[in-house]
């Protein structure tokens, strides 16, 4: 039953948004590397503006920190549990075509690693609501671009509606977890955090 609609949703996102220019530029958009360059980049750019250099280093620090944590626990941890291919696998396509979407498109091409959960749901979603924490005044636009990010992978067929979703609420549990946990590291006084 879940997973009829995981897949009727499936089918929904990746073909009701389908376009040429969202066919061009969310393959380009998702890719891990552009996104990492995309986050170190804007982690520099974060220091060098601050007026507290020590508080936005320590802040770009734990951010890169929580990246990798939940990242390595996303990949190896949970996908390794769950063992979901992902809907691109190699091994629902027969003779070019997908055996149960052939409707779809699979932008980023066949790939043979696992589905559940998203990495990029967990990563995104972990970096945004920590920062959402830390800078409030600008929590819509860290949450609507995670939100984006994560959009892309369902549009580009690497990932199913589920994947995403609960990749998202790993994330969010991380990224909270991380403000809890550094917490005492970035503030010296109940004052400082306020």
């Amino acid at each position: 039953m879940i997973t009829n609609i995981d897949y009727a949703l499936f089918v929904f996102f990746n073909t009701a948004f389908s376009n040429p220019f969202f066919d061009l530029i969310f393959p380009v958009i998702t890719k891990e590397s552009n996104l990492m360059y995309s986050f170190f980049i804007a982690l520099a750019v974060y220091v060098a503006v601050s007026k507290d250099k020590i508080l936005a280093a320590k802040r770009a620090g734990i951010a890169i920190l929580l990246f990798v944590i939940s990242d390595a626990f996303s990949h190896r941890i949970l996908k390794a549990f769950f063992e979901r291919p992902r809907p691109c696998n190699s091994n629902y396509f027969v003779n070019g075509v997908h055996v149960m979407f052939p409707q779809c498109h699979f932008l980023l091409g066949r790939r043979g690693a696992f589905s559940f959960p998203s990495n990029h749901a967990v990563n995104l979603s972990a970096i945004a609501l920590l920062w959402s924490i830390w800078c409030p005044k600008a929590k819509y636009i860290f949450i609507s671009i995670a939100l984006f990010l994560i959009f892309t992978r369902v549009y580009c067929g690497v990932h199913y509606p589920l994947d995403l979703f609960f990749g998202t609420v790993f994330g969010a549990a991380f990224g909270y977890m991380a403000y809890i946990g550094t917490k005492p590291l970035l503030y010296n006084s109940k004052k400082d955090s306020n």
